[in-house]
């Protein structure tokens, strides 16, 4: 390594660290415990293990789900946002990892954490708009005419729209190190909900 590229490294890590923590911080918020109370109801209880906008969704509908969607979504956006605007797309991917890993892992309430899928939408699109957009409308109509069919169309839509997003991210960046990364986002999203009580 060259003397140039130590401080570099060096001064990357002091900016990597906060980002990490405060994206971690914002990652925690139990958001949909927060409208599902607010709804009169408990996310987490019996054999629904889900706190996050699917378990406000199925408890106390459409109105209060969306609620906590849009929140988790922002709790995954903000983070990157920041990160990305203020220092470079690597922090703000940093950051987002930080927002995940506290969704999946949070550090408040007394609540486990989801699996992360809506915190992880918020990432992505933070990470890449335009794969973000055209991953979520195809991952709509998936869901819609699986409805029209009368099937459950989540894990096809959430495997549609992540593929797209991807072939769409990797046309746009054309960055082989910024699609690992992003892999691994998915990566600690797909072993956190495999490992989620259900």
């Amino acid at each position: 390594m060259s003397p140039i590229d130590a401080p570099t490294l060096a001064a990357a890590a002091l900016v990597a660290g906060p980002a990490l923590l405060v994206g971690y911080l914002i990652g925690s918020i139990p958001l949909s415990a927060l409208v599902g109370r607010a709804a009169g109801v408990a996310i987490v209880r019996g054999r629904e293990a889900n706190p996050g906008p699917a378990g406000v969704w199925r408890q106390a509908g459409p109105g209060w789900g969306l609620l906590a969607l849009t929140g988790d979504l922002a709790k995954g956006l903000l983070p990157v946002a920041m990160g990305a605007v203020t220092v470079s797309w690597a922090i703000g991917w940093v950051a987002g990892l930080g927002a995940l890993l506290g969704a999946c892992w949070p550090l408040f309430g007394r609540l486990p954490g989801g699996p992360g899928v809506a915190v992880l939408a918020g990432v992505a699109f933070g990470l890449s708009p335009a794969a973000g957009i055209i991953g979520a409308l195809l991952g709509v109509v998936v869901v819609v005419v699986a409805r029209l069919l009368g099937r459950n169309g989540r894990v096809p839509a959430i495997a549609v729209g992540t593929g797209t997003y991807s072939l769409v991210f990797f046309a746009d960046q054309a960055d082989l190190l910024r699609l690992a990364a992003l892999m691994t986002l998915f990566l600690v999203a797909a072993l956190r909900h495999a490992t989620t009580r259900r």
